[in-house]
């Protein structure tokens, strides 16, 4: 072997090693994923989170040709499953299926564990759930502008449930916009609350068409408005609150985080896999099924909104409007 053949043979070894990390990357996305990925899901099954994480996760599975499965970690305001995916390694393999309940949680409820806006990464907005305002039939108020007159008149009179921080944060945006002062009444269950609204011993509601729905389209309790553009799938005769109330905007956004110190083009691809899922039309009627309208947006379209949650919430809290912890 001449020197000039080994000298040749040396350089194009050493060019082969040299190249292998600039191809590393994209070859490691292109084998992404190799195995079942795990959605964390901060609550229990059936909720609407549950139902659009298992309707995603199951399209995605048919793309990647492998399952995505779907963990519920529950307690503590969604914390406990937001601190179990923050400790997750972050190989891709874990991802966490939330709402606003995060950034709501940041103030309301802190863990000690974690901080939402620094140690999750957006991946992508999924959709989300406007509401529905209403009364019992017994609330003399037929219109948005005659609740609110109602309510004036009658400070402390009218009463509303809330199971969590994000149905406080809903109807405490209401009282600080119209100038009202609608009681709360703390319940641990959803399920209590339809009962003491349908008996009168509560007579506001503000909360996802999904658990009020089949009683205002019976007569057994009055909708009022939709925080939406337009009326909603399941409510059609309900129309917008629109003009009595035009900087009401108040709806549950769903969106897919990853660990800290996920790969970048791992989180490109699930992001790409994803906006195809969302654009599907089986995965747009079934979410629409249960109340989850799409609406994909970019990782930096999420952390705008969950900023954006932030300094509402901040605002409520310096008004005394929302207390931490209570």
């Amino acid at each position: 072997m001449t020197p000039k053949s080994v000298n040749r043979r040396t350089l194009l070894a050493a060019g082969f090693a040299a190249a292998l990390p600039l191809a590393h990357p994209f070859a490691h996305a292109q084998a992404y994923p190799s195995k079942p990925v795990k959605f964390i899901v901060p609550f229990g099954v059936g909720g609407n989170t549950d139902a659009a994480a298992r309707l995603l996760g199951a399209k995605l599975a048919e793309r990647w040709g492998h399952q995505v499965l779907v963990e519920n970690r529950t307690g503590a305001e969604g914390n406990l499953g937001t601190e179990a995916a923050v400790k997750s390694p972050p190989d891709g393999y874990t991802l966490y299926f939330g709402t606003n309940t995060l950034t709501i949680n940041k103030l309301m409820a802190p863990s000690a564990a974690f901080d939402p806006m620094k140690d999750l990464l957006p991946i992508a907005l999924i959709g989300a759930t406007e509401f529905v305002l209403g009364v019992h039939p017994d609330v003399p108020a037929h219109t948005v502008a005659e609740l609110i007159a109602y309510a004036k008149a009658n400070p402390g009179k009218l009463r509303y449930g809330a199971t969590s921080f994000q149905g406080v944060f809903a109807t405490e945006q209401f009282n600080a916009l119209a100038g009202t002062r609608i009681e709360r009444v703390p319940y641990r269950a959803m399920s209590n609350v339809q009962v003491d609204l349908l008996a009168g011993r509560i007579e506001v509601f503000l909360t996802t068409p999904a658990s009020v729905a089949q009683y205002i389209n019976t007569g057994k309790l009055r909708a009022l408005g939709v925080t939406a553009d337009k009326p909603l799938p399941g409510l059609p005769d309900v129309k917008p609150i629109g003009s009595a109330l035009p900087n009401l905007k108040v709806a549950t956004w769903y969106g897919l985080f990853a660990p800290l110190k996920t790969p970048p083009e791992m989180i490109a691809k699930v992001a790409a896999d994803l906006r195809w899922a969302v654009d599907q039309p089986d995965v747009r009627a079934g979410l629409e099924k249960v109340g989850v309208s799409a609406q994909f947006g970019t990782a930096e379209d999420l952390r705008a909104q969950m900023i954006k949650d932030v300094a509402t919430v901040e605002d409520l809290v310096r008004k005394g409007v929302m207390k931490p912890g209570s």
